[in-house]
């Protein structure tokens, strides 16, 4: 009986001090992105290698500045640590009880030693829950990245926007100011009515207060984005590199659907949401008894010195683990309700984007053909025009401003598609590929 009590006890240490396999760590996010999130985090700001502020940021650079320096992802990062504590917790054995009863008087010196051997069939149910749980850690900060990348994204696209349609503001105004002096010269010739002229005079006041708001919009969309890339307290000025235009599509709904049902961290999260709740299903029913083991010495006896074995087993006549268990199928229940719920959110956002890219891809191509090329010729015939002198300065200018305001029009459909990228490729789950950009700044 002491040599069985003794493997028993060994077995257990053993299994105690066994060295676990090393957590999984949300690696996938650099697959997807190229780019291996920063785990080492100080609080200083780092710059990844090849990335290079002074000589403007790309759209891909700022996603990488912003996985190595994002405040707030960096703090989500750090949840990996709690997951990684729970599944050491989960394989460690609990410490024996020594209890000791001195020999006072009459009474003969006592101890007991007790360790409840039901962690020998827990154990590994317990550690199969903490390790699927540090997996699902994993897979919800790999989708936090995602967003994160997204965030990005569309800040970027913002931000440099927000810097063109300062520019077009600007020479939009300018172009108005130059029709309301010819205006004025006008009325002051007689050529036309004064209520003519204050209109001109109105509409050039209202173009330059435009600019204007537009300069502070900029300011405020390069402030968003330097938060974004964790540079709120660097003094570094952010330039922003030429923007580029997606101008295809990811590929077909049905195929990006099944990719994403079949790839998507979220869907992979619900999944081990699932599988954690049946382990902690199985674990809850092994815990319906408890039994410990039990070594009792006493220092004097018939024979001297005397030592047994023994066990304490908790009668399971009342308590049955019965919270435990209905908790551990409620879980159960959350878990396969929110995997279908995770399948329906994930079909919704990827036809949501990929809807909304279809409509501006759309939208660009014919606002191009049907507004900005024909002003664009209009403009130039103007031109020959006035030099000929057919056409007055006013009509030239007039031209003009209009070919600004449609080139500004279509800088915006350009942003809309670029924002319906963004979220497509985190519907997906990963970049669609360089082809098919194309660069517009300049308009």
């Amino acid at each position: 009986m002491r040599a069985h009590l003794g493997c028993l006890v060994l077995s257990a240490l053993v299994g105690g001090c066994a060295t676990l396999p090393p957590p999984t760590t949300p690696s996938r996010l650099g697959d997807r992105t190229g780019v291996e999130p920063r785990t080492e985090f100080n609080g200083a700001v780092a710059i990844p290698p090849g990335v290079t502020l002074q000589d403007g940021l790309t759209e891909d650079e700022a996603v990488a500045v912003a996985l190595w320096n994002n405040p707030d992802f960096q703090l989500q990062l750090a949840e990996l640590g709690f997951a990684r504590a729970d599944l050491l917790e989960a394989g460690l054995i609990r410490n024996p009880v020594l209890s000791l009863l001195f020999p006072l008087g009459p009474k003969q010196f006592e101890a007991t030693l007790k360790w409840p051997i039901e962690v020998l069939w827990e154990r590994p149910r317990r550690v199969a829950m903490a390790r699927v749980a540090n997996d699902r850690v994993a897979a919800t900060l790999e989708l936090h990245g995602l967003t994160l990348v997204q965030d990005v994204r569309i800040a970027f696209v913002e931000a440099a926007l927000a810097l063109d349609r300062t520019r077009l503001g600007e020479q939009s105004a300018g172009e108005l100011d130059q029709v309301n002096q010819l205006t004025q010269a006008r009325l002051n010739a007689g050529d036309i009515s004064e209520l003519e002229a204050r209109s001109t005079a109105i509409e050039a006041a209202r173009a330059r207060q435009e600019a204007v708001r537009a300069a502070l919009d900029a300011v405020l969309r390069l402030t968003d984005l330097r938060a974004r890339l964790g540079l709120a307290l660097e003094a570094t000025d952010v330039t922003l590199a030429p923007v580029t235009t997606p101008l295809e599509t990811c590929g077909a709904v049905p195929a990006l659907l099944e990719e994403a049902l079949a790839s998507r961290p979220d869907i992979r999260a619900a999944e081990l949401a699932m599988e954690e709740a049946g382990a902690r299903l199985g674990w809850e029913r092994s815990r319906i008894i408890a039994l410990t083991a039990v070594l009792d010495a006493n220092a004097q006896g018939k024979e001297g010195f005397e030592m047994g074995p023994g066990v304490d087993i908790g009668l399971p006549f009342f308590d049955r683990n019965q919270v435990g268990r209905a908790r551990a199928a409620a879980e159960m229940e959350r878990a396969s309700r929110g995997y279908v719920a995770a399948r329906q959110r994930v079909a919704t956002e990827l036809r949501v984007a990929t809807t909304q890219f279809d409509q501006a891809l759309t939208m660009l191509a014919t606002w191009r053909d049907t507004v900005v090329t024909p002003l664009e010729e209009q403009v130039r015939i103007a031109t020959r025009a006035y030099a000929d002198g057919e056409v007055s300065q006013l009509f030239v200018l007039d031209m003009t401003r209009r070919l600004t305001d449609a080139r500004l029009r279509a800088r915006e459909v350009e942003a809309d598609l670029a924002r319906a990228l963004a979220r497509t490729e985190r519907a997906v789950g990963r970049r669609c590929g360089p082809a098919g950009r194309e660069t517009t700044r300049g308009l």
